[in-house]
């Protein structure tokens, strides 16, 4: 498949992780739309600055429903309204005409979007990414595509409960501006912390919270220490591994990668010499209540009060229960 240029092609993978088959692109599309008080035959094709490709993401649950997407690759110009404008008599014209299917419009400018975009934006519930009401209105291009996959995954769960609000004016709007807003000024604080959390599978920039809110509640299935990093396996297929100062979490291939290696491993707080598989026993069943990061040391608190500790070249296992002296693995 050719592609125009490097966002529409991560934009397509993207919407192809979340919806499979029922992603799909066209090239040079012919429509016809309404503009003011006349009509005119709008091409999906033209110079980069006039580029309307047409990225369509559907959903399984709901398979009347698509998402039109017009990707903006305008370098460092952001998007003007006349583009909001324009896509939003597409998805009109798309809507008059679809012998039933619902769409609504979702337009992705990594370089921003200009001021006057979000009434146009708000008044045709058209979702922009990145999103425009906060105070930083430009993102890197991973961090959009990042957005982007967020937007859709959220809005294919949101499939599963009534959604006909969603197509009311400014309803879907603000369904895409509630799932990215998170983001203004994210890039900076991952700066900050070193880029120390990567989501898998693309390795994009996470952060602590992030990775707490997709453990909480799940139990360890295995752990394993390799020359690849130190493996923790987790119910519902996912992944938590450490590679030297970096944390890395998401789905679980299974494959940790590298030779197993053995680890300095502990128990008690004073830091009392055990084996691996003395940590292993412990810990497998055992769900996740809390957590916590030191920088160098990264801790798991799970259900019978034990905490497990995971350092690049050390484990430790400690349960938390007062009186520790009481309470001594």
């Amino acid at each position: 498949m050719n592609f125009k240029n490097a966002l529409e092609q991560n934009l397509f993978e993207a919407a192809t992780r979340v919806c499979g088959a029922n992603a799909s692109i066209e090239h040079n599309k012919t429509i016809e739309i309404e503009v003011a008080t006349t009509r005119e035959v709008a091409s999906f094709a033209g110079p980069p600055k006039k580029e309307i490709d047409v990225i369509t993401a559907g959903f399984k649950q709901s398979t009347d429903v698509k998402i039109l997407i017009s990707s903006k690759d305008f370098g460092n110009s952001k998007a003007e309204p006349a583009h909001v404008q324009e896509w939003a008599a597409v998805v009109k014209a798309m809507n008059q005409y679809s012998g039933g299917t619902k769409y609504v419009g979702l337009i992705v400018s990594p370089s921003g979007f200009t001021r006057g975009c979000e009434p146009w934006a708000s008044a045709y519930s058209l979702g922009l990414i990145p999103p425009l009401k906060g105070k930083k209105l430009s993102f890197s291009s991973s961090t959009t595509s990042q957005m982007f996959e967020r937007v859709l995954g959220a809005f294919d769960k949101r499939m599963h409960f009534p959604h006909e609000t969603l197509f009311d004016a400014p309803y879907f709007y603000e369904f895409v501006y509630d799932i990215t807003e998170a983001f203004e000024g994210r890039d900076e604080a991952i700066k900050d912390s070193g880029n120390r959390y990567k989501l898998l599978p693309m390795a994009w920039v996470s952060s602590f919270g992030e990775l707490y809110r997709t453990f909480k509640g799940k139990s360890i299935h295995d752990i394993e220490v390799t020359t690849a990093g130190i493996c923790v396996h987790f119910s519902d297929d996912l992944l938590l591994k450490v590679e030297g100062e970096q944390i890395l979490f998401g789905p679980d291939d299974k494959n940790c990668g590298g030779q197993a290696v053995a680890i300095t491993c502990e128990k008690n707080v004073v830091g009392e010499p055990c084996s691996f598989e003395f940590i292993r026993n412990l810990v497998v069943g055992q769900a996740v209540t809390s957590a916590g990061d030191w920088g160098h040391r990264f801790e798991f608190g799970l259900t019978d009060d034990l905490l497990l500790a995971i350092e690049p070249k050390r484990l430790q296992i400690y349960r938390t229960r007062n009186p520790l002296s009481a309470n001594l693995l």
